[in-house]
């Protein structure tokens, strides 16, 4: 039985993770493809638009032009990912977590390493204009911060 669930769990994580980097990319390609720098497509204005923007550097604009930097940190993070998967998601929102972390570090650095920069599109003008990898990124942060906090609470009680 025990056997069972981990080849589903597997699937589950794997199949969300392929469909994630799936979806990055395809919506950086329909963005390559239908949007202007100079002219934004506005969507629920002035809330939500589309802007192409190409970023050289890392979220919200820092480390510009740092290309072999970033490359080498999002390498470090799949290798260690992937060394210490037991030891990092040990609860489902943990895996969660690193499934997220994963789609979004590997979207974006398929871009940095084939065109050497990111294509953002999103732009809901509180932050920088941004793209699904970065949404993937910061839903895995969130999933790691609940789960220290609310899942490690609940099982010391």
């Amino acid at each position: 039985m025990n056997s069972y669930r981990n080849f589903w769990n597997t699937v589950k994580y794997g199949s969300v993770f392929f469909l994630g980097i799936i979806l990055d990319q395809w919506t950086k390609y329909w963005a390559v493809s239908h949007l202007s720098f100079w002219k934004s497509l506005s969507i629920f204005p002035p809330v939500l638009q589309f802007q192409l923007v190409y970023n050289h550097g890392a979220a919200y604009g820092i480390l510009q032009n740092q290309r072999l930097l970033l490359v080498t940190v999002s390498i470090s993070v799949v290798v260690v990912s992937a060394l210490f998967y037991r030891r990092i998601a040990t609860t489902p929102l943990s895996k969660w977590g690193l499934t997220f972390l994963l789609i979004g570090t590997i979207g974006n650095s398929i871009d940095r390493l084939f065109l050497g920069y990111v294509v953002d599109f999103i732009d809901i003008k509180l932050v920088p204009v941004f793209n699904i990898a970065d949404m993937m990124i910061n839903a895995g942060v969130i999933c790691f911060i609940l789960d220290m906090f609310v899942v490690k609470n609940k099982n010391e009680t």
